[in-house]
């Protein structure tokens, strides 16, 4: 007869062996004092983090790494490091702790009287120059549902809808749309020159790229959109204008930088839209047609909650 014991089972049946031996003794706290030793590099530092001594972490580790066959962790001088194998676990095990996490909020909305709750993903030029106005009004509407709103980069924002721990993502237009999804354009957009509401150039009703020249640029990251309409801007000219000190996405630095200094920079109108109308930065006159891809909703064809359908309708409508 032929031997059933795991060092003798195919892959699969290793597998299906392991997997039932851990859903039977792997308590979650477990798992948890696992992520947090190879955060901080210190069992007795996690230990204080989950309120347990360090011999009884010691303990739980040790007791893991029996169940699993393999050493989880390396001791050194300064506490420990995560083995290969344990650095391979801890994107798969902090995904299966942030499940939780929202298994535990949306429980705790519903105890609240939430009929359901949304994870809504979005870009930054989606919050600025259309979510951030339309989602209080549609929460009245709806006081029953409960809004996580989480901003990204498209990328990270594309990747959490497929792994479905976001319902729906506010983001530009994909040249192409993934089988069972959806995309529905919200909001058209373009590049502008930017600047604070005193820079002396705001008073200019037309500008081309060689009158720029002399300006203070703050630059956007390499590999980024607005890093190469900045280079389409100039590339017909014999000199690049000067680049001020400052490299950044981050809308907040951005924001601050322009209102302090006289720079200038590059930026899709829907990112700086509500504070140009708020009177903190300006809009120049610069003769630039450079569109972008529209910023709209990817949703699911056939979604698995009921509020997906009634937020895209929502912003759709008001979207006209």
């Amino acid at each position: 007869m032929q031997s059933t014991t795991t060092s003798h089972l195919p892959n699969s049946g290793r597998s299906s062996a392991l997997l039932n031996r851990l859903l039977a003794r792997t308590r979650l706290r477990q798992l948890q004092l696992l992520v947090l030793i190879a955060d901080l590099g210190s069992i007795q530092r996690a230990a204080e983090v989950v309120g347990q001594t360090q011999s009884s972490a010691t303990k739980a580790l040790s007791e893991l790494e029996r169940m699993v066959g393999l050493p989880l962790f390396e001791r050194h001088a300064r506490g420990v490091r995560p083995t290969l194998i344990c650095r391979d676990l801890l994107p798969l095990l902090r995904s299966m702790l942030g499940s939780l996490t929202g298994c535990a909020e949306m429980l705790a909305a519903a105890a609240e009287g939430a009929q359901g709750v949304l994870s809504v993903g979005a870009i930054t030029g989606a919050l600025s120059g259309f979510l951030g106005r339309e989602l209080a009004p549609f929460l009245q509407q709806h006081p029953q549902l409960r809004v996580e709103v989480v901003e990204d980069s498209h990328h990270a924002l594309l990747a959490g809808l497929a792994a479905r721990t976001l319902d729906m993502v506010l983001v530009r237009e994909p040249a192409v749309v993934a089988s069972g999804m959806r995309f529905v354009p919200l909001l058209e957009d373009k590049v502008v020159a930017v600047a604070g509401p005193t820079h002396p150039l705001q008073r200019k009703r037309v500008l081309h790229a060689n009158q720029m020249l002399g300006q203070r640029w703050v630059l956007a990251p390499l590999s980024t959109q607005m890093h190469e309409a900045f280079e389409r801007l100039f590339e017909a000219c014999e000199q690049l204008p000067q680049h001020s000190p400052l490299i950044t996405r981050s809308l907040p630095m951005l924001l601050e930088y322009l209102r302090t200094t006289d720079a200038v920079a590059l930026t899709p109108l829907s990112v700086v839209q509500p504070f140009v109308q708020a009177g903190w930065l300006q809009v120049l006159a610069l003769q630039f047609p450079s569109t972008l891809a529209a910023i709209g909703l990817l949703v699911p064809e056939t979604p698995e909650k009921h509020g997906v359908d009634l937020l895209t309708e929502y912003l759709a409508d008001r979207s006209q």
